[in-house]
C-alpha cells in the first residue's frame, strides 16, 4: 500500500526498470509505453535472483497483501476454482530494448481470465478530458493525473486473447482500488472499482458468460497455456549476460 502522500504510483508508465534490471548486465532497458504497440512475449512473476533489487522486493510485499485480499474474495465465491499468476511483463519484438507493460497479476477462472491492475491511490478517482488519462484528487484538494490501469494493461489483455484464441476464452482488463478513502466518482469506467465491489463483478461476469454458454473452462489447461506461452526469466537473465559479454 502507497502512502497517501507517495505518487510514485501516478509515473506515466508502468515502472519495469527494476525487471529489466535483472535481465543485465545489458545496456538495454524496457522502455515506458509511450504509444500502443503489438505484444509478442510475456514474463510471468520474477527472476530468480530479485531479492537483490530492494524495488523488487517492496513490489513483492505490496502484492503480497493485496493477494491476500484478493483470495479472501474468490476463494470462497469461485470455490477455489481459480488460480492468480503474479506480475505479466509484455513486450514487443524488440525485447528489453523496446517498450514494456507490466500488469500486477493475472486471474485465471472457469469463465474468463482476468488482468489486473492494483489502484493504491486515496482520493476520488474521476475521468479526464484527455484520452486515456484518469484524474484522482487528494483530500488536500490537489488534482494529479495519471494513466487510465485499463488501457495501460491493453498489451497484456492482447497477448493473452491471442495466446487463447483457440479456446475462445474472454480476457478483460480490471483495476481494483483498496484504500478505503479512495472513491470512484461516475464516468469512471465500471472495470474499475473498489476492493468489496469485485465479488458482484464476478457474478455479474458469471452470469454473462453462463447465459450463452454451456460449458466452462478448465483452469489447469489455461494455466499450462500461460506457463508455456510466456518466456523463461532464467533463460532472460543468461541470454542477457550473453550479450554483455559480447558487447
Amino acid at each position: 500500500m502507497l502512502h497517501p502522500n507517495d505518487k510514485s504510483w501516478l509515473n506515466d508508465s508502468p515502472d519495469t526498470t527494476e525487471l529489466q534490471s535483472m535481465a543485465k548486465q545489458t545496456p538495454a532497458r524496457a522502455k515506458e509505453q509511450t504509444t500502443p504497440f503489438f505484444p509478442t512475449q510475456a514474463y510471468l512473476g520474477y527472476p530468480k535472483d530479485y531479492e537483490k533489487e530492494p524495488a523488487l522486493k517492496k513490489r513483492r510485499r505490496d502484492y503480497a497483501e493485496f493477494s491476500r485480499k484478493l483470495r479472501a474474495i474468490l476463494a470462497p465465491l469461485l470455490v477455489n476454482r481459480y488460480a492468480l499468476h503474479e506480475d505479466m511483463l509484455v513486450l514487443t519484438s524488440e525485447g528489453f530494448s523496446g517498450q514494456g507493460v507490466d500488469v500486477d497479476c493475472v486471474a485465471v477462472t472457469r469463465f474468463g481470465v482476468f488482468v489486473i491492475t492494483h489502484v493504491p491511490v486515496v482520493g476520488i478517482i474521476s475521468s479526464s478530458q484527455t484520452a486515456n488519462e484518469m484524474i484522482v484528487l487528494s483530500e488536500s484538494g490537489a488534482a494529479h493525473t495519471f494513466p487510465c490501469p485499463l488501457w495501460r494493461a491493453a498489451p497484456a489483455v492482447h497477448f493473452l486473447s491471442a495466446l487463447l484464441s483457440d479456446l475462445q476464452c474472454p480476457v478483460q482488463a480490471i483495476a481494483i482500488a483498496t484504500h478505503e478513502a479512495c472513491a470512484i466518482e461516475l464516468g469512471v469506467p465500471t472495470a474499475i472499482f473498489k476492493l468489496h465491489e469485485l465479488s458482484q463483478f464476478l457474478r455479474q461476469s458469471y452470469d454473462r458468460y453462463s447465459a450463452v454458454n454451456w460449458s466452462f473452462f478448465d483452469v489447469n489447461e489455461i494455466n499450462a497455456r500461460l506457463r508455456k506461452g510466456c518466456q523463461s526469466w532464467d533463460h532472460a537473465v543468461k541470454q542477457a549476460e550473453r550479450d554483455a559479454r559480447r558487447s
